[in-house]
């Protein structure tokens, strides 16, 4: 395929071939929006996770899902600057900060909800329009065939499984909001 990297390359087993490429990232019901109310002490610990949750409830997205973007986007980096000239923690170009607002973090969570909601909700779409912008997929129809957006978009979706799958392993407490008496985990026989 056109622009993939070579197989002993770093990003090679996060490139799409094309006969898998339309299963992997199709949308599924898997990456609708979690119940409001849920939280995940295990992105509490990660850098700047209030900063993240706040973007993200009031863009009304996933915090996990942004927290996902962001490790990919930055590594949490807040000082991140592309070659291309992105910048923050969630890497958007500044017109976009402007138009979406002046906060870079959240300018990306108002981005990426805008663009969820112009692909109609798919995911992964939505996220490769966040890598490669929107004209790319549209263009392309779908998934655009460029290396760099081919190996970001299974990335995000990765990252954003595994907290949802960290999230789902945590006992029914957690997942409703409540909190443990000494914020741990009660001890059997107490």
């Amino acid at each position: 395929m056109a622009g993939s990297a070579p197989a002993d390359s770093p990003d090679a087993r996060y490139r799409l071939n094309t006969p898998t490429a339309a299963y992997r990232v199709q949308p599924r019901d898997a990456w609708h929006l979690p119940a409001a109310g849920t939280h995940n002490p295990a992105i509490a610990t990660r850098p700047h996770a209030q900063r993240i949750a706040d973007a993200a409830r009031a863009a009304g997205i996933d915090p996990e899902l942004l927290h996902a973007v962001v490790k990919i986007e930055s590594g949490y980096d807040a000082a991140a600057v592309s070659p291309k000239g992105a910048r923050g923690l969630a890497q958007v170009m500044p017109a976009t900060a402007e138009r979406f607002g002046h906060d870079g973090l959240d300018a990306g969570a108002r981005y990426l909800r805008h663009l969820i909601d112009r692909f109609g909700g798919d995911l992964p779409l939505a996220l490769a329009a966040y890598n490669a912008g929107p004209g790319a997929v549209e263009r392309h129809g779908g998934m655009p065939p460029y290396a760099e957006t081919q190996a970001y978009v299974p990335r995000v979706l990765a990252e954003y499984a595994a907290l949802r799958a960290e999230r789902r392993r945590l006992p029914t407490r957690w997942q409703q909001g409540g909190a443990w008496r000494d914020g741990g985990p009660e001890k059997s026989g107490s």
